[in-house]
């Protein structure tokens, strides 16, 4: 089988070349603008939330139903400047809908919608993944306004992201973006830990090592027991978004609950087109509801080893937290 000329370049070296030349558009990107007090025409809405709690289910549907703009996982190859991506193949026209399956957050398809973390480190670190407000400094929030600027410029739509990280950033994102607009995903609390522990088990092959969104006491987290630390992981990063939502203003955060969307769809779509109508957002939808199912099934199997679930069962309810 004779190989393509792109597949026999060896894939550091392809790596190395996409990263430059993100780089290089990324400079581009937050720099063509070269002021950050252009007006927002729509306030961009983030999907935050605890790791394994549905959110990606969400952004699947919500980028089904409205019209929104969205970086695909097209989009996120060229993460220094997606909007360059849209200015130029508008590629989001030729969406299907969605098939509503992803692996770990992960979507497959070129255009289903992308976590694209890379974005993110544009702007903030990868380590630690909090980020203070009193730790982020004007270049950052200028860079982020622009880019995000640049998006809306190039959709000519409200914008929707998802990427939990952000749940450890909301106060540096709503200083370089205050009109920004937030819809917190909560899961049962026993049913998202044991998500987390078989995640941990399909991705490192056992529960202790740590996977996903490290909170700030990240580190002594992982001195608990494995059961332990998937319920703290959850709680600390609740009691985060919670304490910023009295800071940045509750009028600007919806919760949902992950087990009432699965069970009534439709009705949850309707409350989030209330809160966006409550905050003069008029969003075009790209669908009939009927098109979207109004239920998608929660799944009950234990995937774990019982004894482990048993034992998080069991500092749930000695925490009083479930």
């Amino acid at each position: 089988m004779k190989l393509s000329p792109i597949s026999r370049i060896p894939k550091a070296l392809l790596y190395k070349s996409f990263h430059f030349l993100n780089r290089k558009i990324h400079t581009l990107e937050v720099s063509g603008l070269g002021t950050t007090e252009i007006e927002l025409v729509h306030p961009p809405i983030f999907i935050i939330g605890a790791p394994r709690s549905g959110s990606t289910l969400l952004y699947q549907v919500l980028t089904d139903y409205y019209d929104v703009g969205y970086i695909s996982n097209l989009h996120a190859k060229f993460y220094g400047a997606p909007s360059t991506v849209e200015r130029l193949f508008h590629p989001l026209k030729w969406r299907q809908s969605s098939d509503y399956t992803s692996y770990h957050g992960q979507t497959q398809g070129w255009l289903d919608p992308s976590e694209c973390g890379e974005f993110w480190y544009r702007f903030f670190s990868r380590k630690p993944a909090y980020v203070p407000i009193e730790e982020t400094n004007s270049e950052q929030i200028r860079h982020l306004r622009n880019s995000v600027i640049a998006l809306l410029q190039a959709f000519g739509k409200p914008i929707l992201f998802k990427n939990l990280y952000c749940s450890l950033r909301l106060q540096a994102i709503a200083k370089s973006l205050p009109e920004s607009l937030f819809i917190v995903i909560h899961r049962n609390i026993i049913d998202n830990g044991h998500s987390l522990l078989a995640g941990r088990k399909k991705v490192y092959g056992d529960y202790k090592t740590w996977w996903s969104v490290e909170p700030p006491e990240v580190d002594k987290l992982k001195n608990l027991p494995a059961y332990e630390q998937v319920i703290e992981q959850i709680r600390s990063i609740y009691t985060l978004i919670e304490r910023d939502k009295q800071i940045i203003g509750t009028e600007r955060f919806l919760d949902l609950d992950y087990e009432e969307f699965c069970n009534n769809t439709h009705y949850v779509l309707n409350k989030i087109s209330n809160f966006f109508d409550s905050h003069e957002l008029m969003i075009k939808k790209r669908i009939d509801i009927s098109k979207i199912p109004n239920e998608f099934l929660i799944n009950q199997q234990i995937n774990i080893d019982q004894s482990l679930y048993d034992k998080m069962l069991q500092y749930v309810q000695s925490t009083s937290l479930i």
